[in-house]
């Protein structure tokens, strides 16, 4: 049998350094970037299933960013209250989530340059009970359904000053039963692309419930991309580009309509 003969070192200074170089700087160019979801209250911006399969309309935004790159989406799933002491826990870090000016705390200190969709509020009531909005003294002495956690500029200000009271839930489901119990007395305050999906997930049509805009109350706003205050600038300056590429090019557009 023949003695293997070693490789000579010339070999490794001329083929061998360039490749692990390239390596290098290859790994070195691929960041992480951490991707916070709340856990069953963020649909159809954020759907998962147990912590798994995690789709909807800012995920699928953020996988299409990163398709082709060497970039690497880290998905975090968390019961909201969570979800914001880990936001605020790792401030200093590479993270993305959602967002809105018009919101408080960590989703609303760095956005994106450029917005995801614009949102806007309606109210569900049952198809059978009497209550009707048109403006927002119509919730005088009402009872509104809501989230916790939540935010719903507009509208607190009508709860802090005694007009409207409020019955705290921690998902849509219970939000559906008990608005059913309230009859005549309220109904479930979301946003309006939240109720519609719901809606149509629980095979409800407009023979159960009713749906009444609310923009004189909560005036539309802004969804975008919530980061991290210490994300690298240039992480930002990528995604921000990205997502500029994809509202031009209909990419964005694509992925709000396959959840309305």
């Amino acid at each position: 049998m023949s003695e293997k003969k070693p490789i000579p070192s010339v070999l490794y200074r001329v083929i061998g350094v360039p490749v692990i170089f390239a390596l290098l700087s290859a790994t070195a160019s691929a960041t992480v970037l951490e991707y916070f979801v709340i856990q069953d209250q963020a649909e159809p911006l954020q759907i998962q299933t147990k912590g798994e399969n995690h789709r909807g309309i800012v995920t699928d935004v953020l996988k299409q960013a990163f398709d082709g790159t060497e970039h690497q989406l880290v998905i975090h799933t968390y019961p909201f209250n969570r979800y914001l002491a880990e936001l605020n826990k790792h401030k200093d870090k590479n993270w993305v989530t959602y967002g809105s000016p018009a919101w408080g705390d960590m989703q609303a200190v760095n956005l994106s340059e450029y917005p995801v969709l614009e949102v806007e509020h309606s109210i569900l009531s049952r198809s059978d009970s009497d209550f009707v909005y048109q403006t927002p003294d119509d919730l005088n002495g009402k009872i509104t359904v809501l989230l916790f956690g939540f935010d719903y500029p507009g509208l607190e200000e009508q709860i802090e000053k005694g007009a409207v009271s409020e019955v705290r839930v921690k998902n849509y489901d219970s939000a559906f039963r008990v608005v059913d119990r309230l009859k005549n007395v309220g109904g479930f305050v979301e946003m309006d692309l939240r109720l519609k999906y719901h809606l149509k997930r629980l095979g409800y049509t407009q023979n159960d419930y009713t749906l009444f805009e609310v923009n004189n109350l909560i005036p539309k706003y802004n969804i975008h991309l919530a980061y991290s205050p210490g994300i690298d600038p240039k992480l930002q300056q990528f995604m921000d580009k990205r997502l500029q590429e994809m509202r031009n090019n209909g990419q964005l557009a694509s992925i709000i309509s396959n959840y309305l």
